[in-house]
């Protein structure tokens, strides 16, 4: 029987698919034919399952899954409705909103009552209401809103979609030098994959009549990327051997910030390679765990995609060799049995990620790591402000919670920390102001993530100290955390522009700061439970409540904001 993770990853390919049958008239995309259509695929499963006689566990997930998927449906529904009511009011929008909440942690309760506790099955179900989350914005979002980068899908157009209708058209790379076309410097692996995948779409009759609506059709990848994201999350949980609580806040924290549910819907590489890089972190976890040869093969084309989708990738790579050398150094006696698994990681890794640079290098003269560079006429420098201020000046910093970049208002964020946490909470929109319900769950979750982030390098000092068999673990985790900060913040400072402070480039070592909260959550709990069983209970309910009390605000806050989207 297929592992209850991995099912979880054929569901995002197929869920996926199936979203290809939503019309493309953004943003209103559901009607009553995708309705039916969803329905009657949901039903004849079921029945199929019934008269195979599966084991009813199984069928009682998929019944559970079945009924949240309706649910999300109607309330897609119900919010397409309320777009087109003009006698919608902000009371109406609020109490909707109220309501979801509600529903949403009067459900997680039952489904706690229902399973006795945390226990597989309701990990998964939460990562099926992750899945349900992003198909909804995807769903009910323009393609064009909230994207960083990606011009149009045509020959006479750059940036992503510009790169992608190349490698469409003419089926390989484009004859220009990468520097003089923008975004064409970025490795070809997430705009080759996106073409081969319009080609697939087109043999099945899903591509949209006109190629500028091309944009719908490929956030179906990127929300599949998200999703198993989301499972590969837990897998890493599962592989540091978190209890079910610290798994379970792993995924409701990371698989449920604002960004996260929003980059579902990006129509560039930052999510493909979100995904390689956190696939890297498992299959080294698990190589270190039973180091053969397959495991480093596996862990050296998940570097070397990572690399092929973007360079900056490279930044866990000295965390990964770490981690490597220290297994040599365990099991010193072995050392020709390593030697030979280097030479084959090494071998796939190197060529897979460094032939695009070292092929531009050679034929455009491009320098290896090569960023486009913008100048100090753009209106979201900020290169003015010295380094104290971008990290402790905090000047009209928190008058406006949303990015203010293109100095909107005669003010541009400079701020690196609180920048960082705008992304996060809001993306690049600027909606929370636009209803009572947006404001009031966007004020909330601005300064919960604010309070996540500061608690992220305080866990990992108490993971640190705590004494247990997770060694391995802290130095690829932290490792590759504090490099992937390092350049972000040098970075910030190369291109001192309002975009380059975006949580887009370091997701990852976001995600490894919600595994180092849960981890060290976790062990908090354990010693809490050692003195006192009513103490360490306490502890526990506390580390089930606040992450779900946290996923159900998100998905509120990403609700409202379908409500005033137009």
């Amino acid at each position: 029987m297929m592992e209850k993770q991995n099912r979880m990853l054929a569901a995002a390919a197929v869920l996926s698919l199936v979203g290809g049958i939503f019309s493309q008239d953004a943003p209103y995309k559901w009607g009553i034919r995708q309705f039916l259509m969803i329905t009657a695929l949901v039903v004849f499963y079921n029945i199929f399952l019934y008269i195979r006689r599966v084991e009813w566990e199984h069928r009682r997930n998929v019944m559970r899954y079945s009924g949240m998927g309706f649910f999300t449906m109607g309330l897609m529904q119900g919010i397409s409705m309320l777009r087109q009511m003009e006698s919608a009011d902000d009371c109406m929008r609020t109490g909707l909103g109220i309501a979801l909440m509600v529903v949403l942690l009067g459900a997680f309760l039952l489904l706690l009552r229902a399973e006795k506790g945390i226990t597989e099955n309701v990990i998964m179900t939460v990562i099926f209401a992750g899945f349900l989350v992003r198909i909804f914005y995807v769903v009910m979002t323009d393609a064009l809103l909230f994207q960083n980068d990606i011009t149009s899908f045509h020959l006479d157009c750059q940036g992503h979609l510009g790169y992608i209708c190349h490698l469409y058209t003419n089926g390989r790379l484009p004859d220009v030098n990468p520097m003089t076309a923008f975004e064409f410097c970025q490795p070809p692996l997430y705009y080759a994959v996106s073409a081969l995948a319009l080609k697939l779409y087109g043999l099945f009759g899903m591509l949209p009549e006109s190629a500028w609506d091309m944009d719908e059709i490929l956030q179906l990848l990127p929300m599949m990327y998200s999703m198993m994201t989301l499972v590969f999350i837990d897998k890493t949980g599962k592989q540091m051997k978190l209890p079910h609580e610290g798994r379970l806040a792993a995924v409701c924290i990371a698989g449920f910030l604002p960004y996260s549910i929003m980059s579902s819907g990006a129509l560039n590489n930052d999510t493909l390679v979100t995904l390689l890089m956190v696939m890297s972190i498992y299959y080294t976890l698990r190589w270190f765990e039973k180091p053969d040869r397959k495991g480093i093969a596996i862990m050296a084309v998940c570097i070397g995609a990572a690399m092929m989708t973007k360079l900056s990738a490279v930044v866990i790579a000295p965390a990964m060799a770490g981690l490597m050398v220290y297994r040599v150094w365990l099991d010193r006696k072995e050392w020709k049995t390593y030697l030979k698994q280097f030479l084959c990681f090494g071998a796939i890794s190197f060529p897979l990620g460094l032939w695009y640079p070292v092929y531009c290098a050679l034929r455009y003269r491009m320098p290896i790591g090569y960023v486009v560079s913008f100048g100090g006429e753009e209106p979201q420098y900020i290169g003015m402000y010295d380094k104290w201020s971008r990290f402790f000046g905090f000047e009209r910093a928190f008058e406006y919670l949303a990015i203010r970049d293109d100095h909107i208002g005669g003010f541009a964020d400079y701020n690196i920390p609180v920048s960082l946490v705008k992304f996060a909470t809001f993306g690049d929109s600027h909606y929370y102001l636009d209803s009572s319900l947006t404001r009031t769950a966007g004020t909330c979750l601005f300064w919960i993530n604010v309070v996540l982030f500061l608690i992220m390098p305080l866990s990992a000092v108490v993971w640190c100290l705590c004494r247990d068999a997770r060694r391995s673990y802290k130095i690829v985790m932290l490792s590759a955390a504090a490099l992937s900060l390092c350049f972000y913040v040098k970075f910030c400072f190369q291109y001192a522009h309002v975009c380059s402070m975006n949580i887009r480039y370091i997701m990852c070592a976001v995600y490894i700061g919600c595994f180092v909260i849960a981890a060290s959550a976790a062990e908090l709990q354990k010693r809490a439970a050692l003195k006192s069983p009513a103490l360490g209970n306490g502890c526990r309910k506390l580390m089930t409540a606040i992450p779900v009390v946290y996923a159900a605000a998100a998905v509120t806050l990403i609700t409202g904001m379908e409500m005033v989207l137009s």
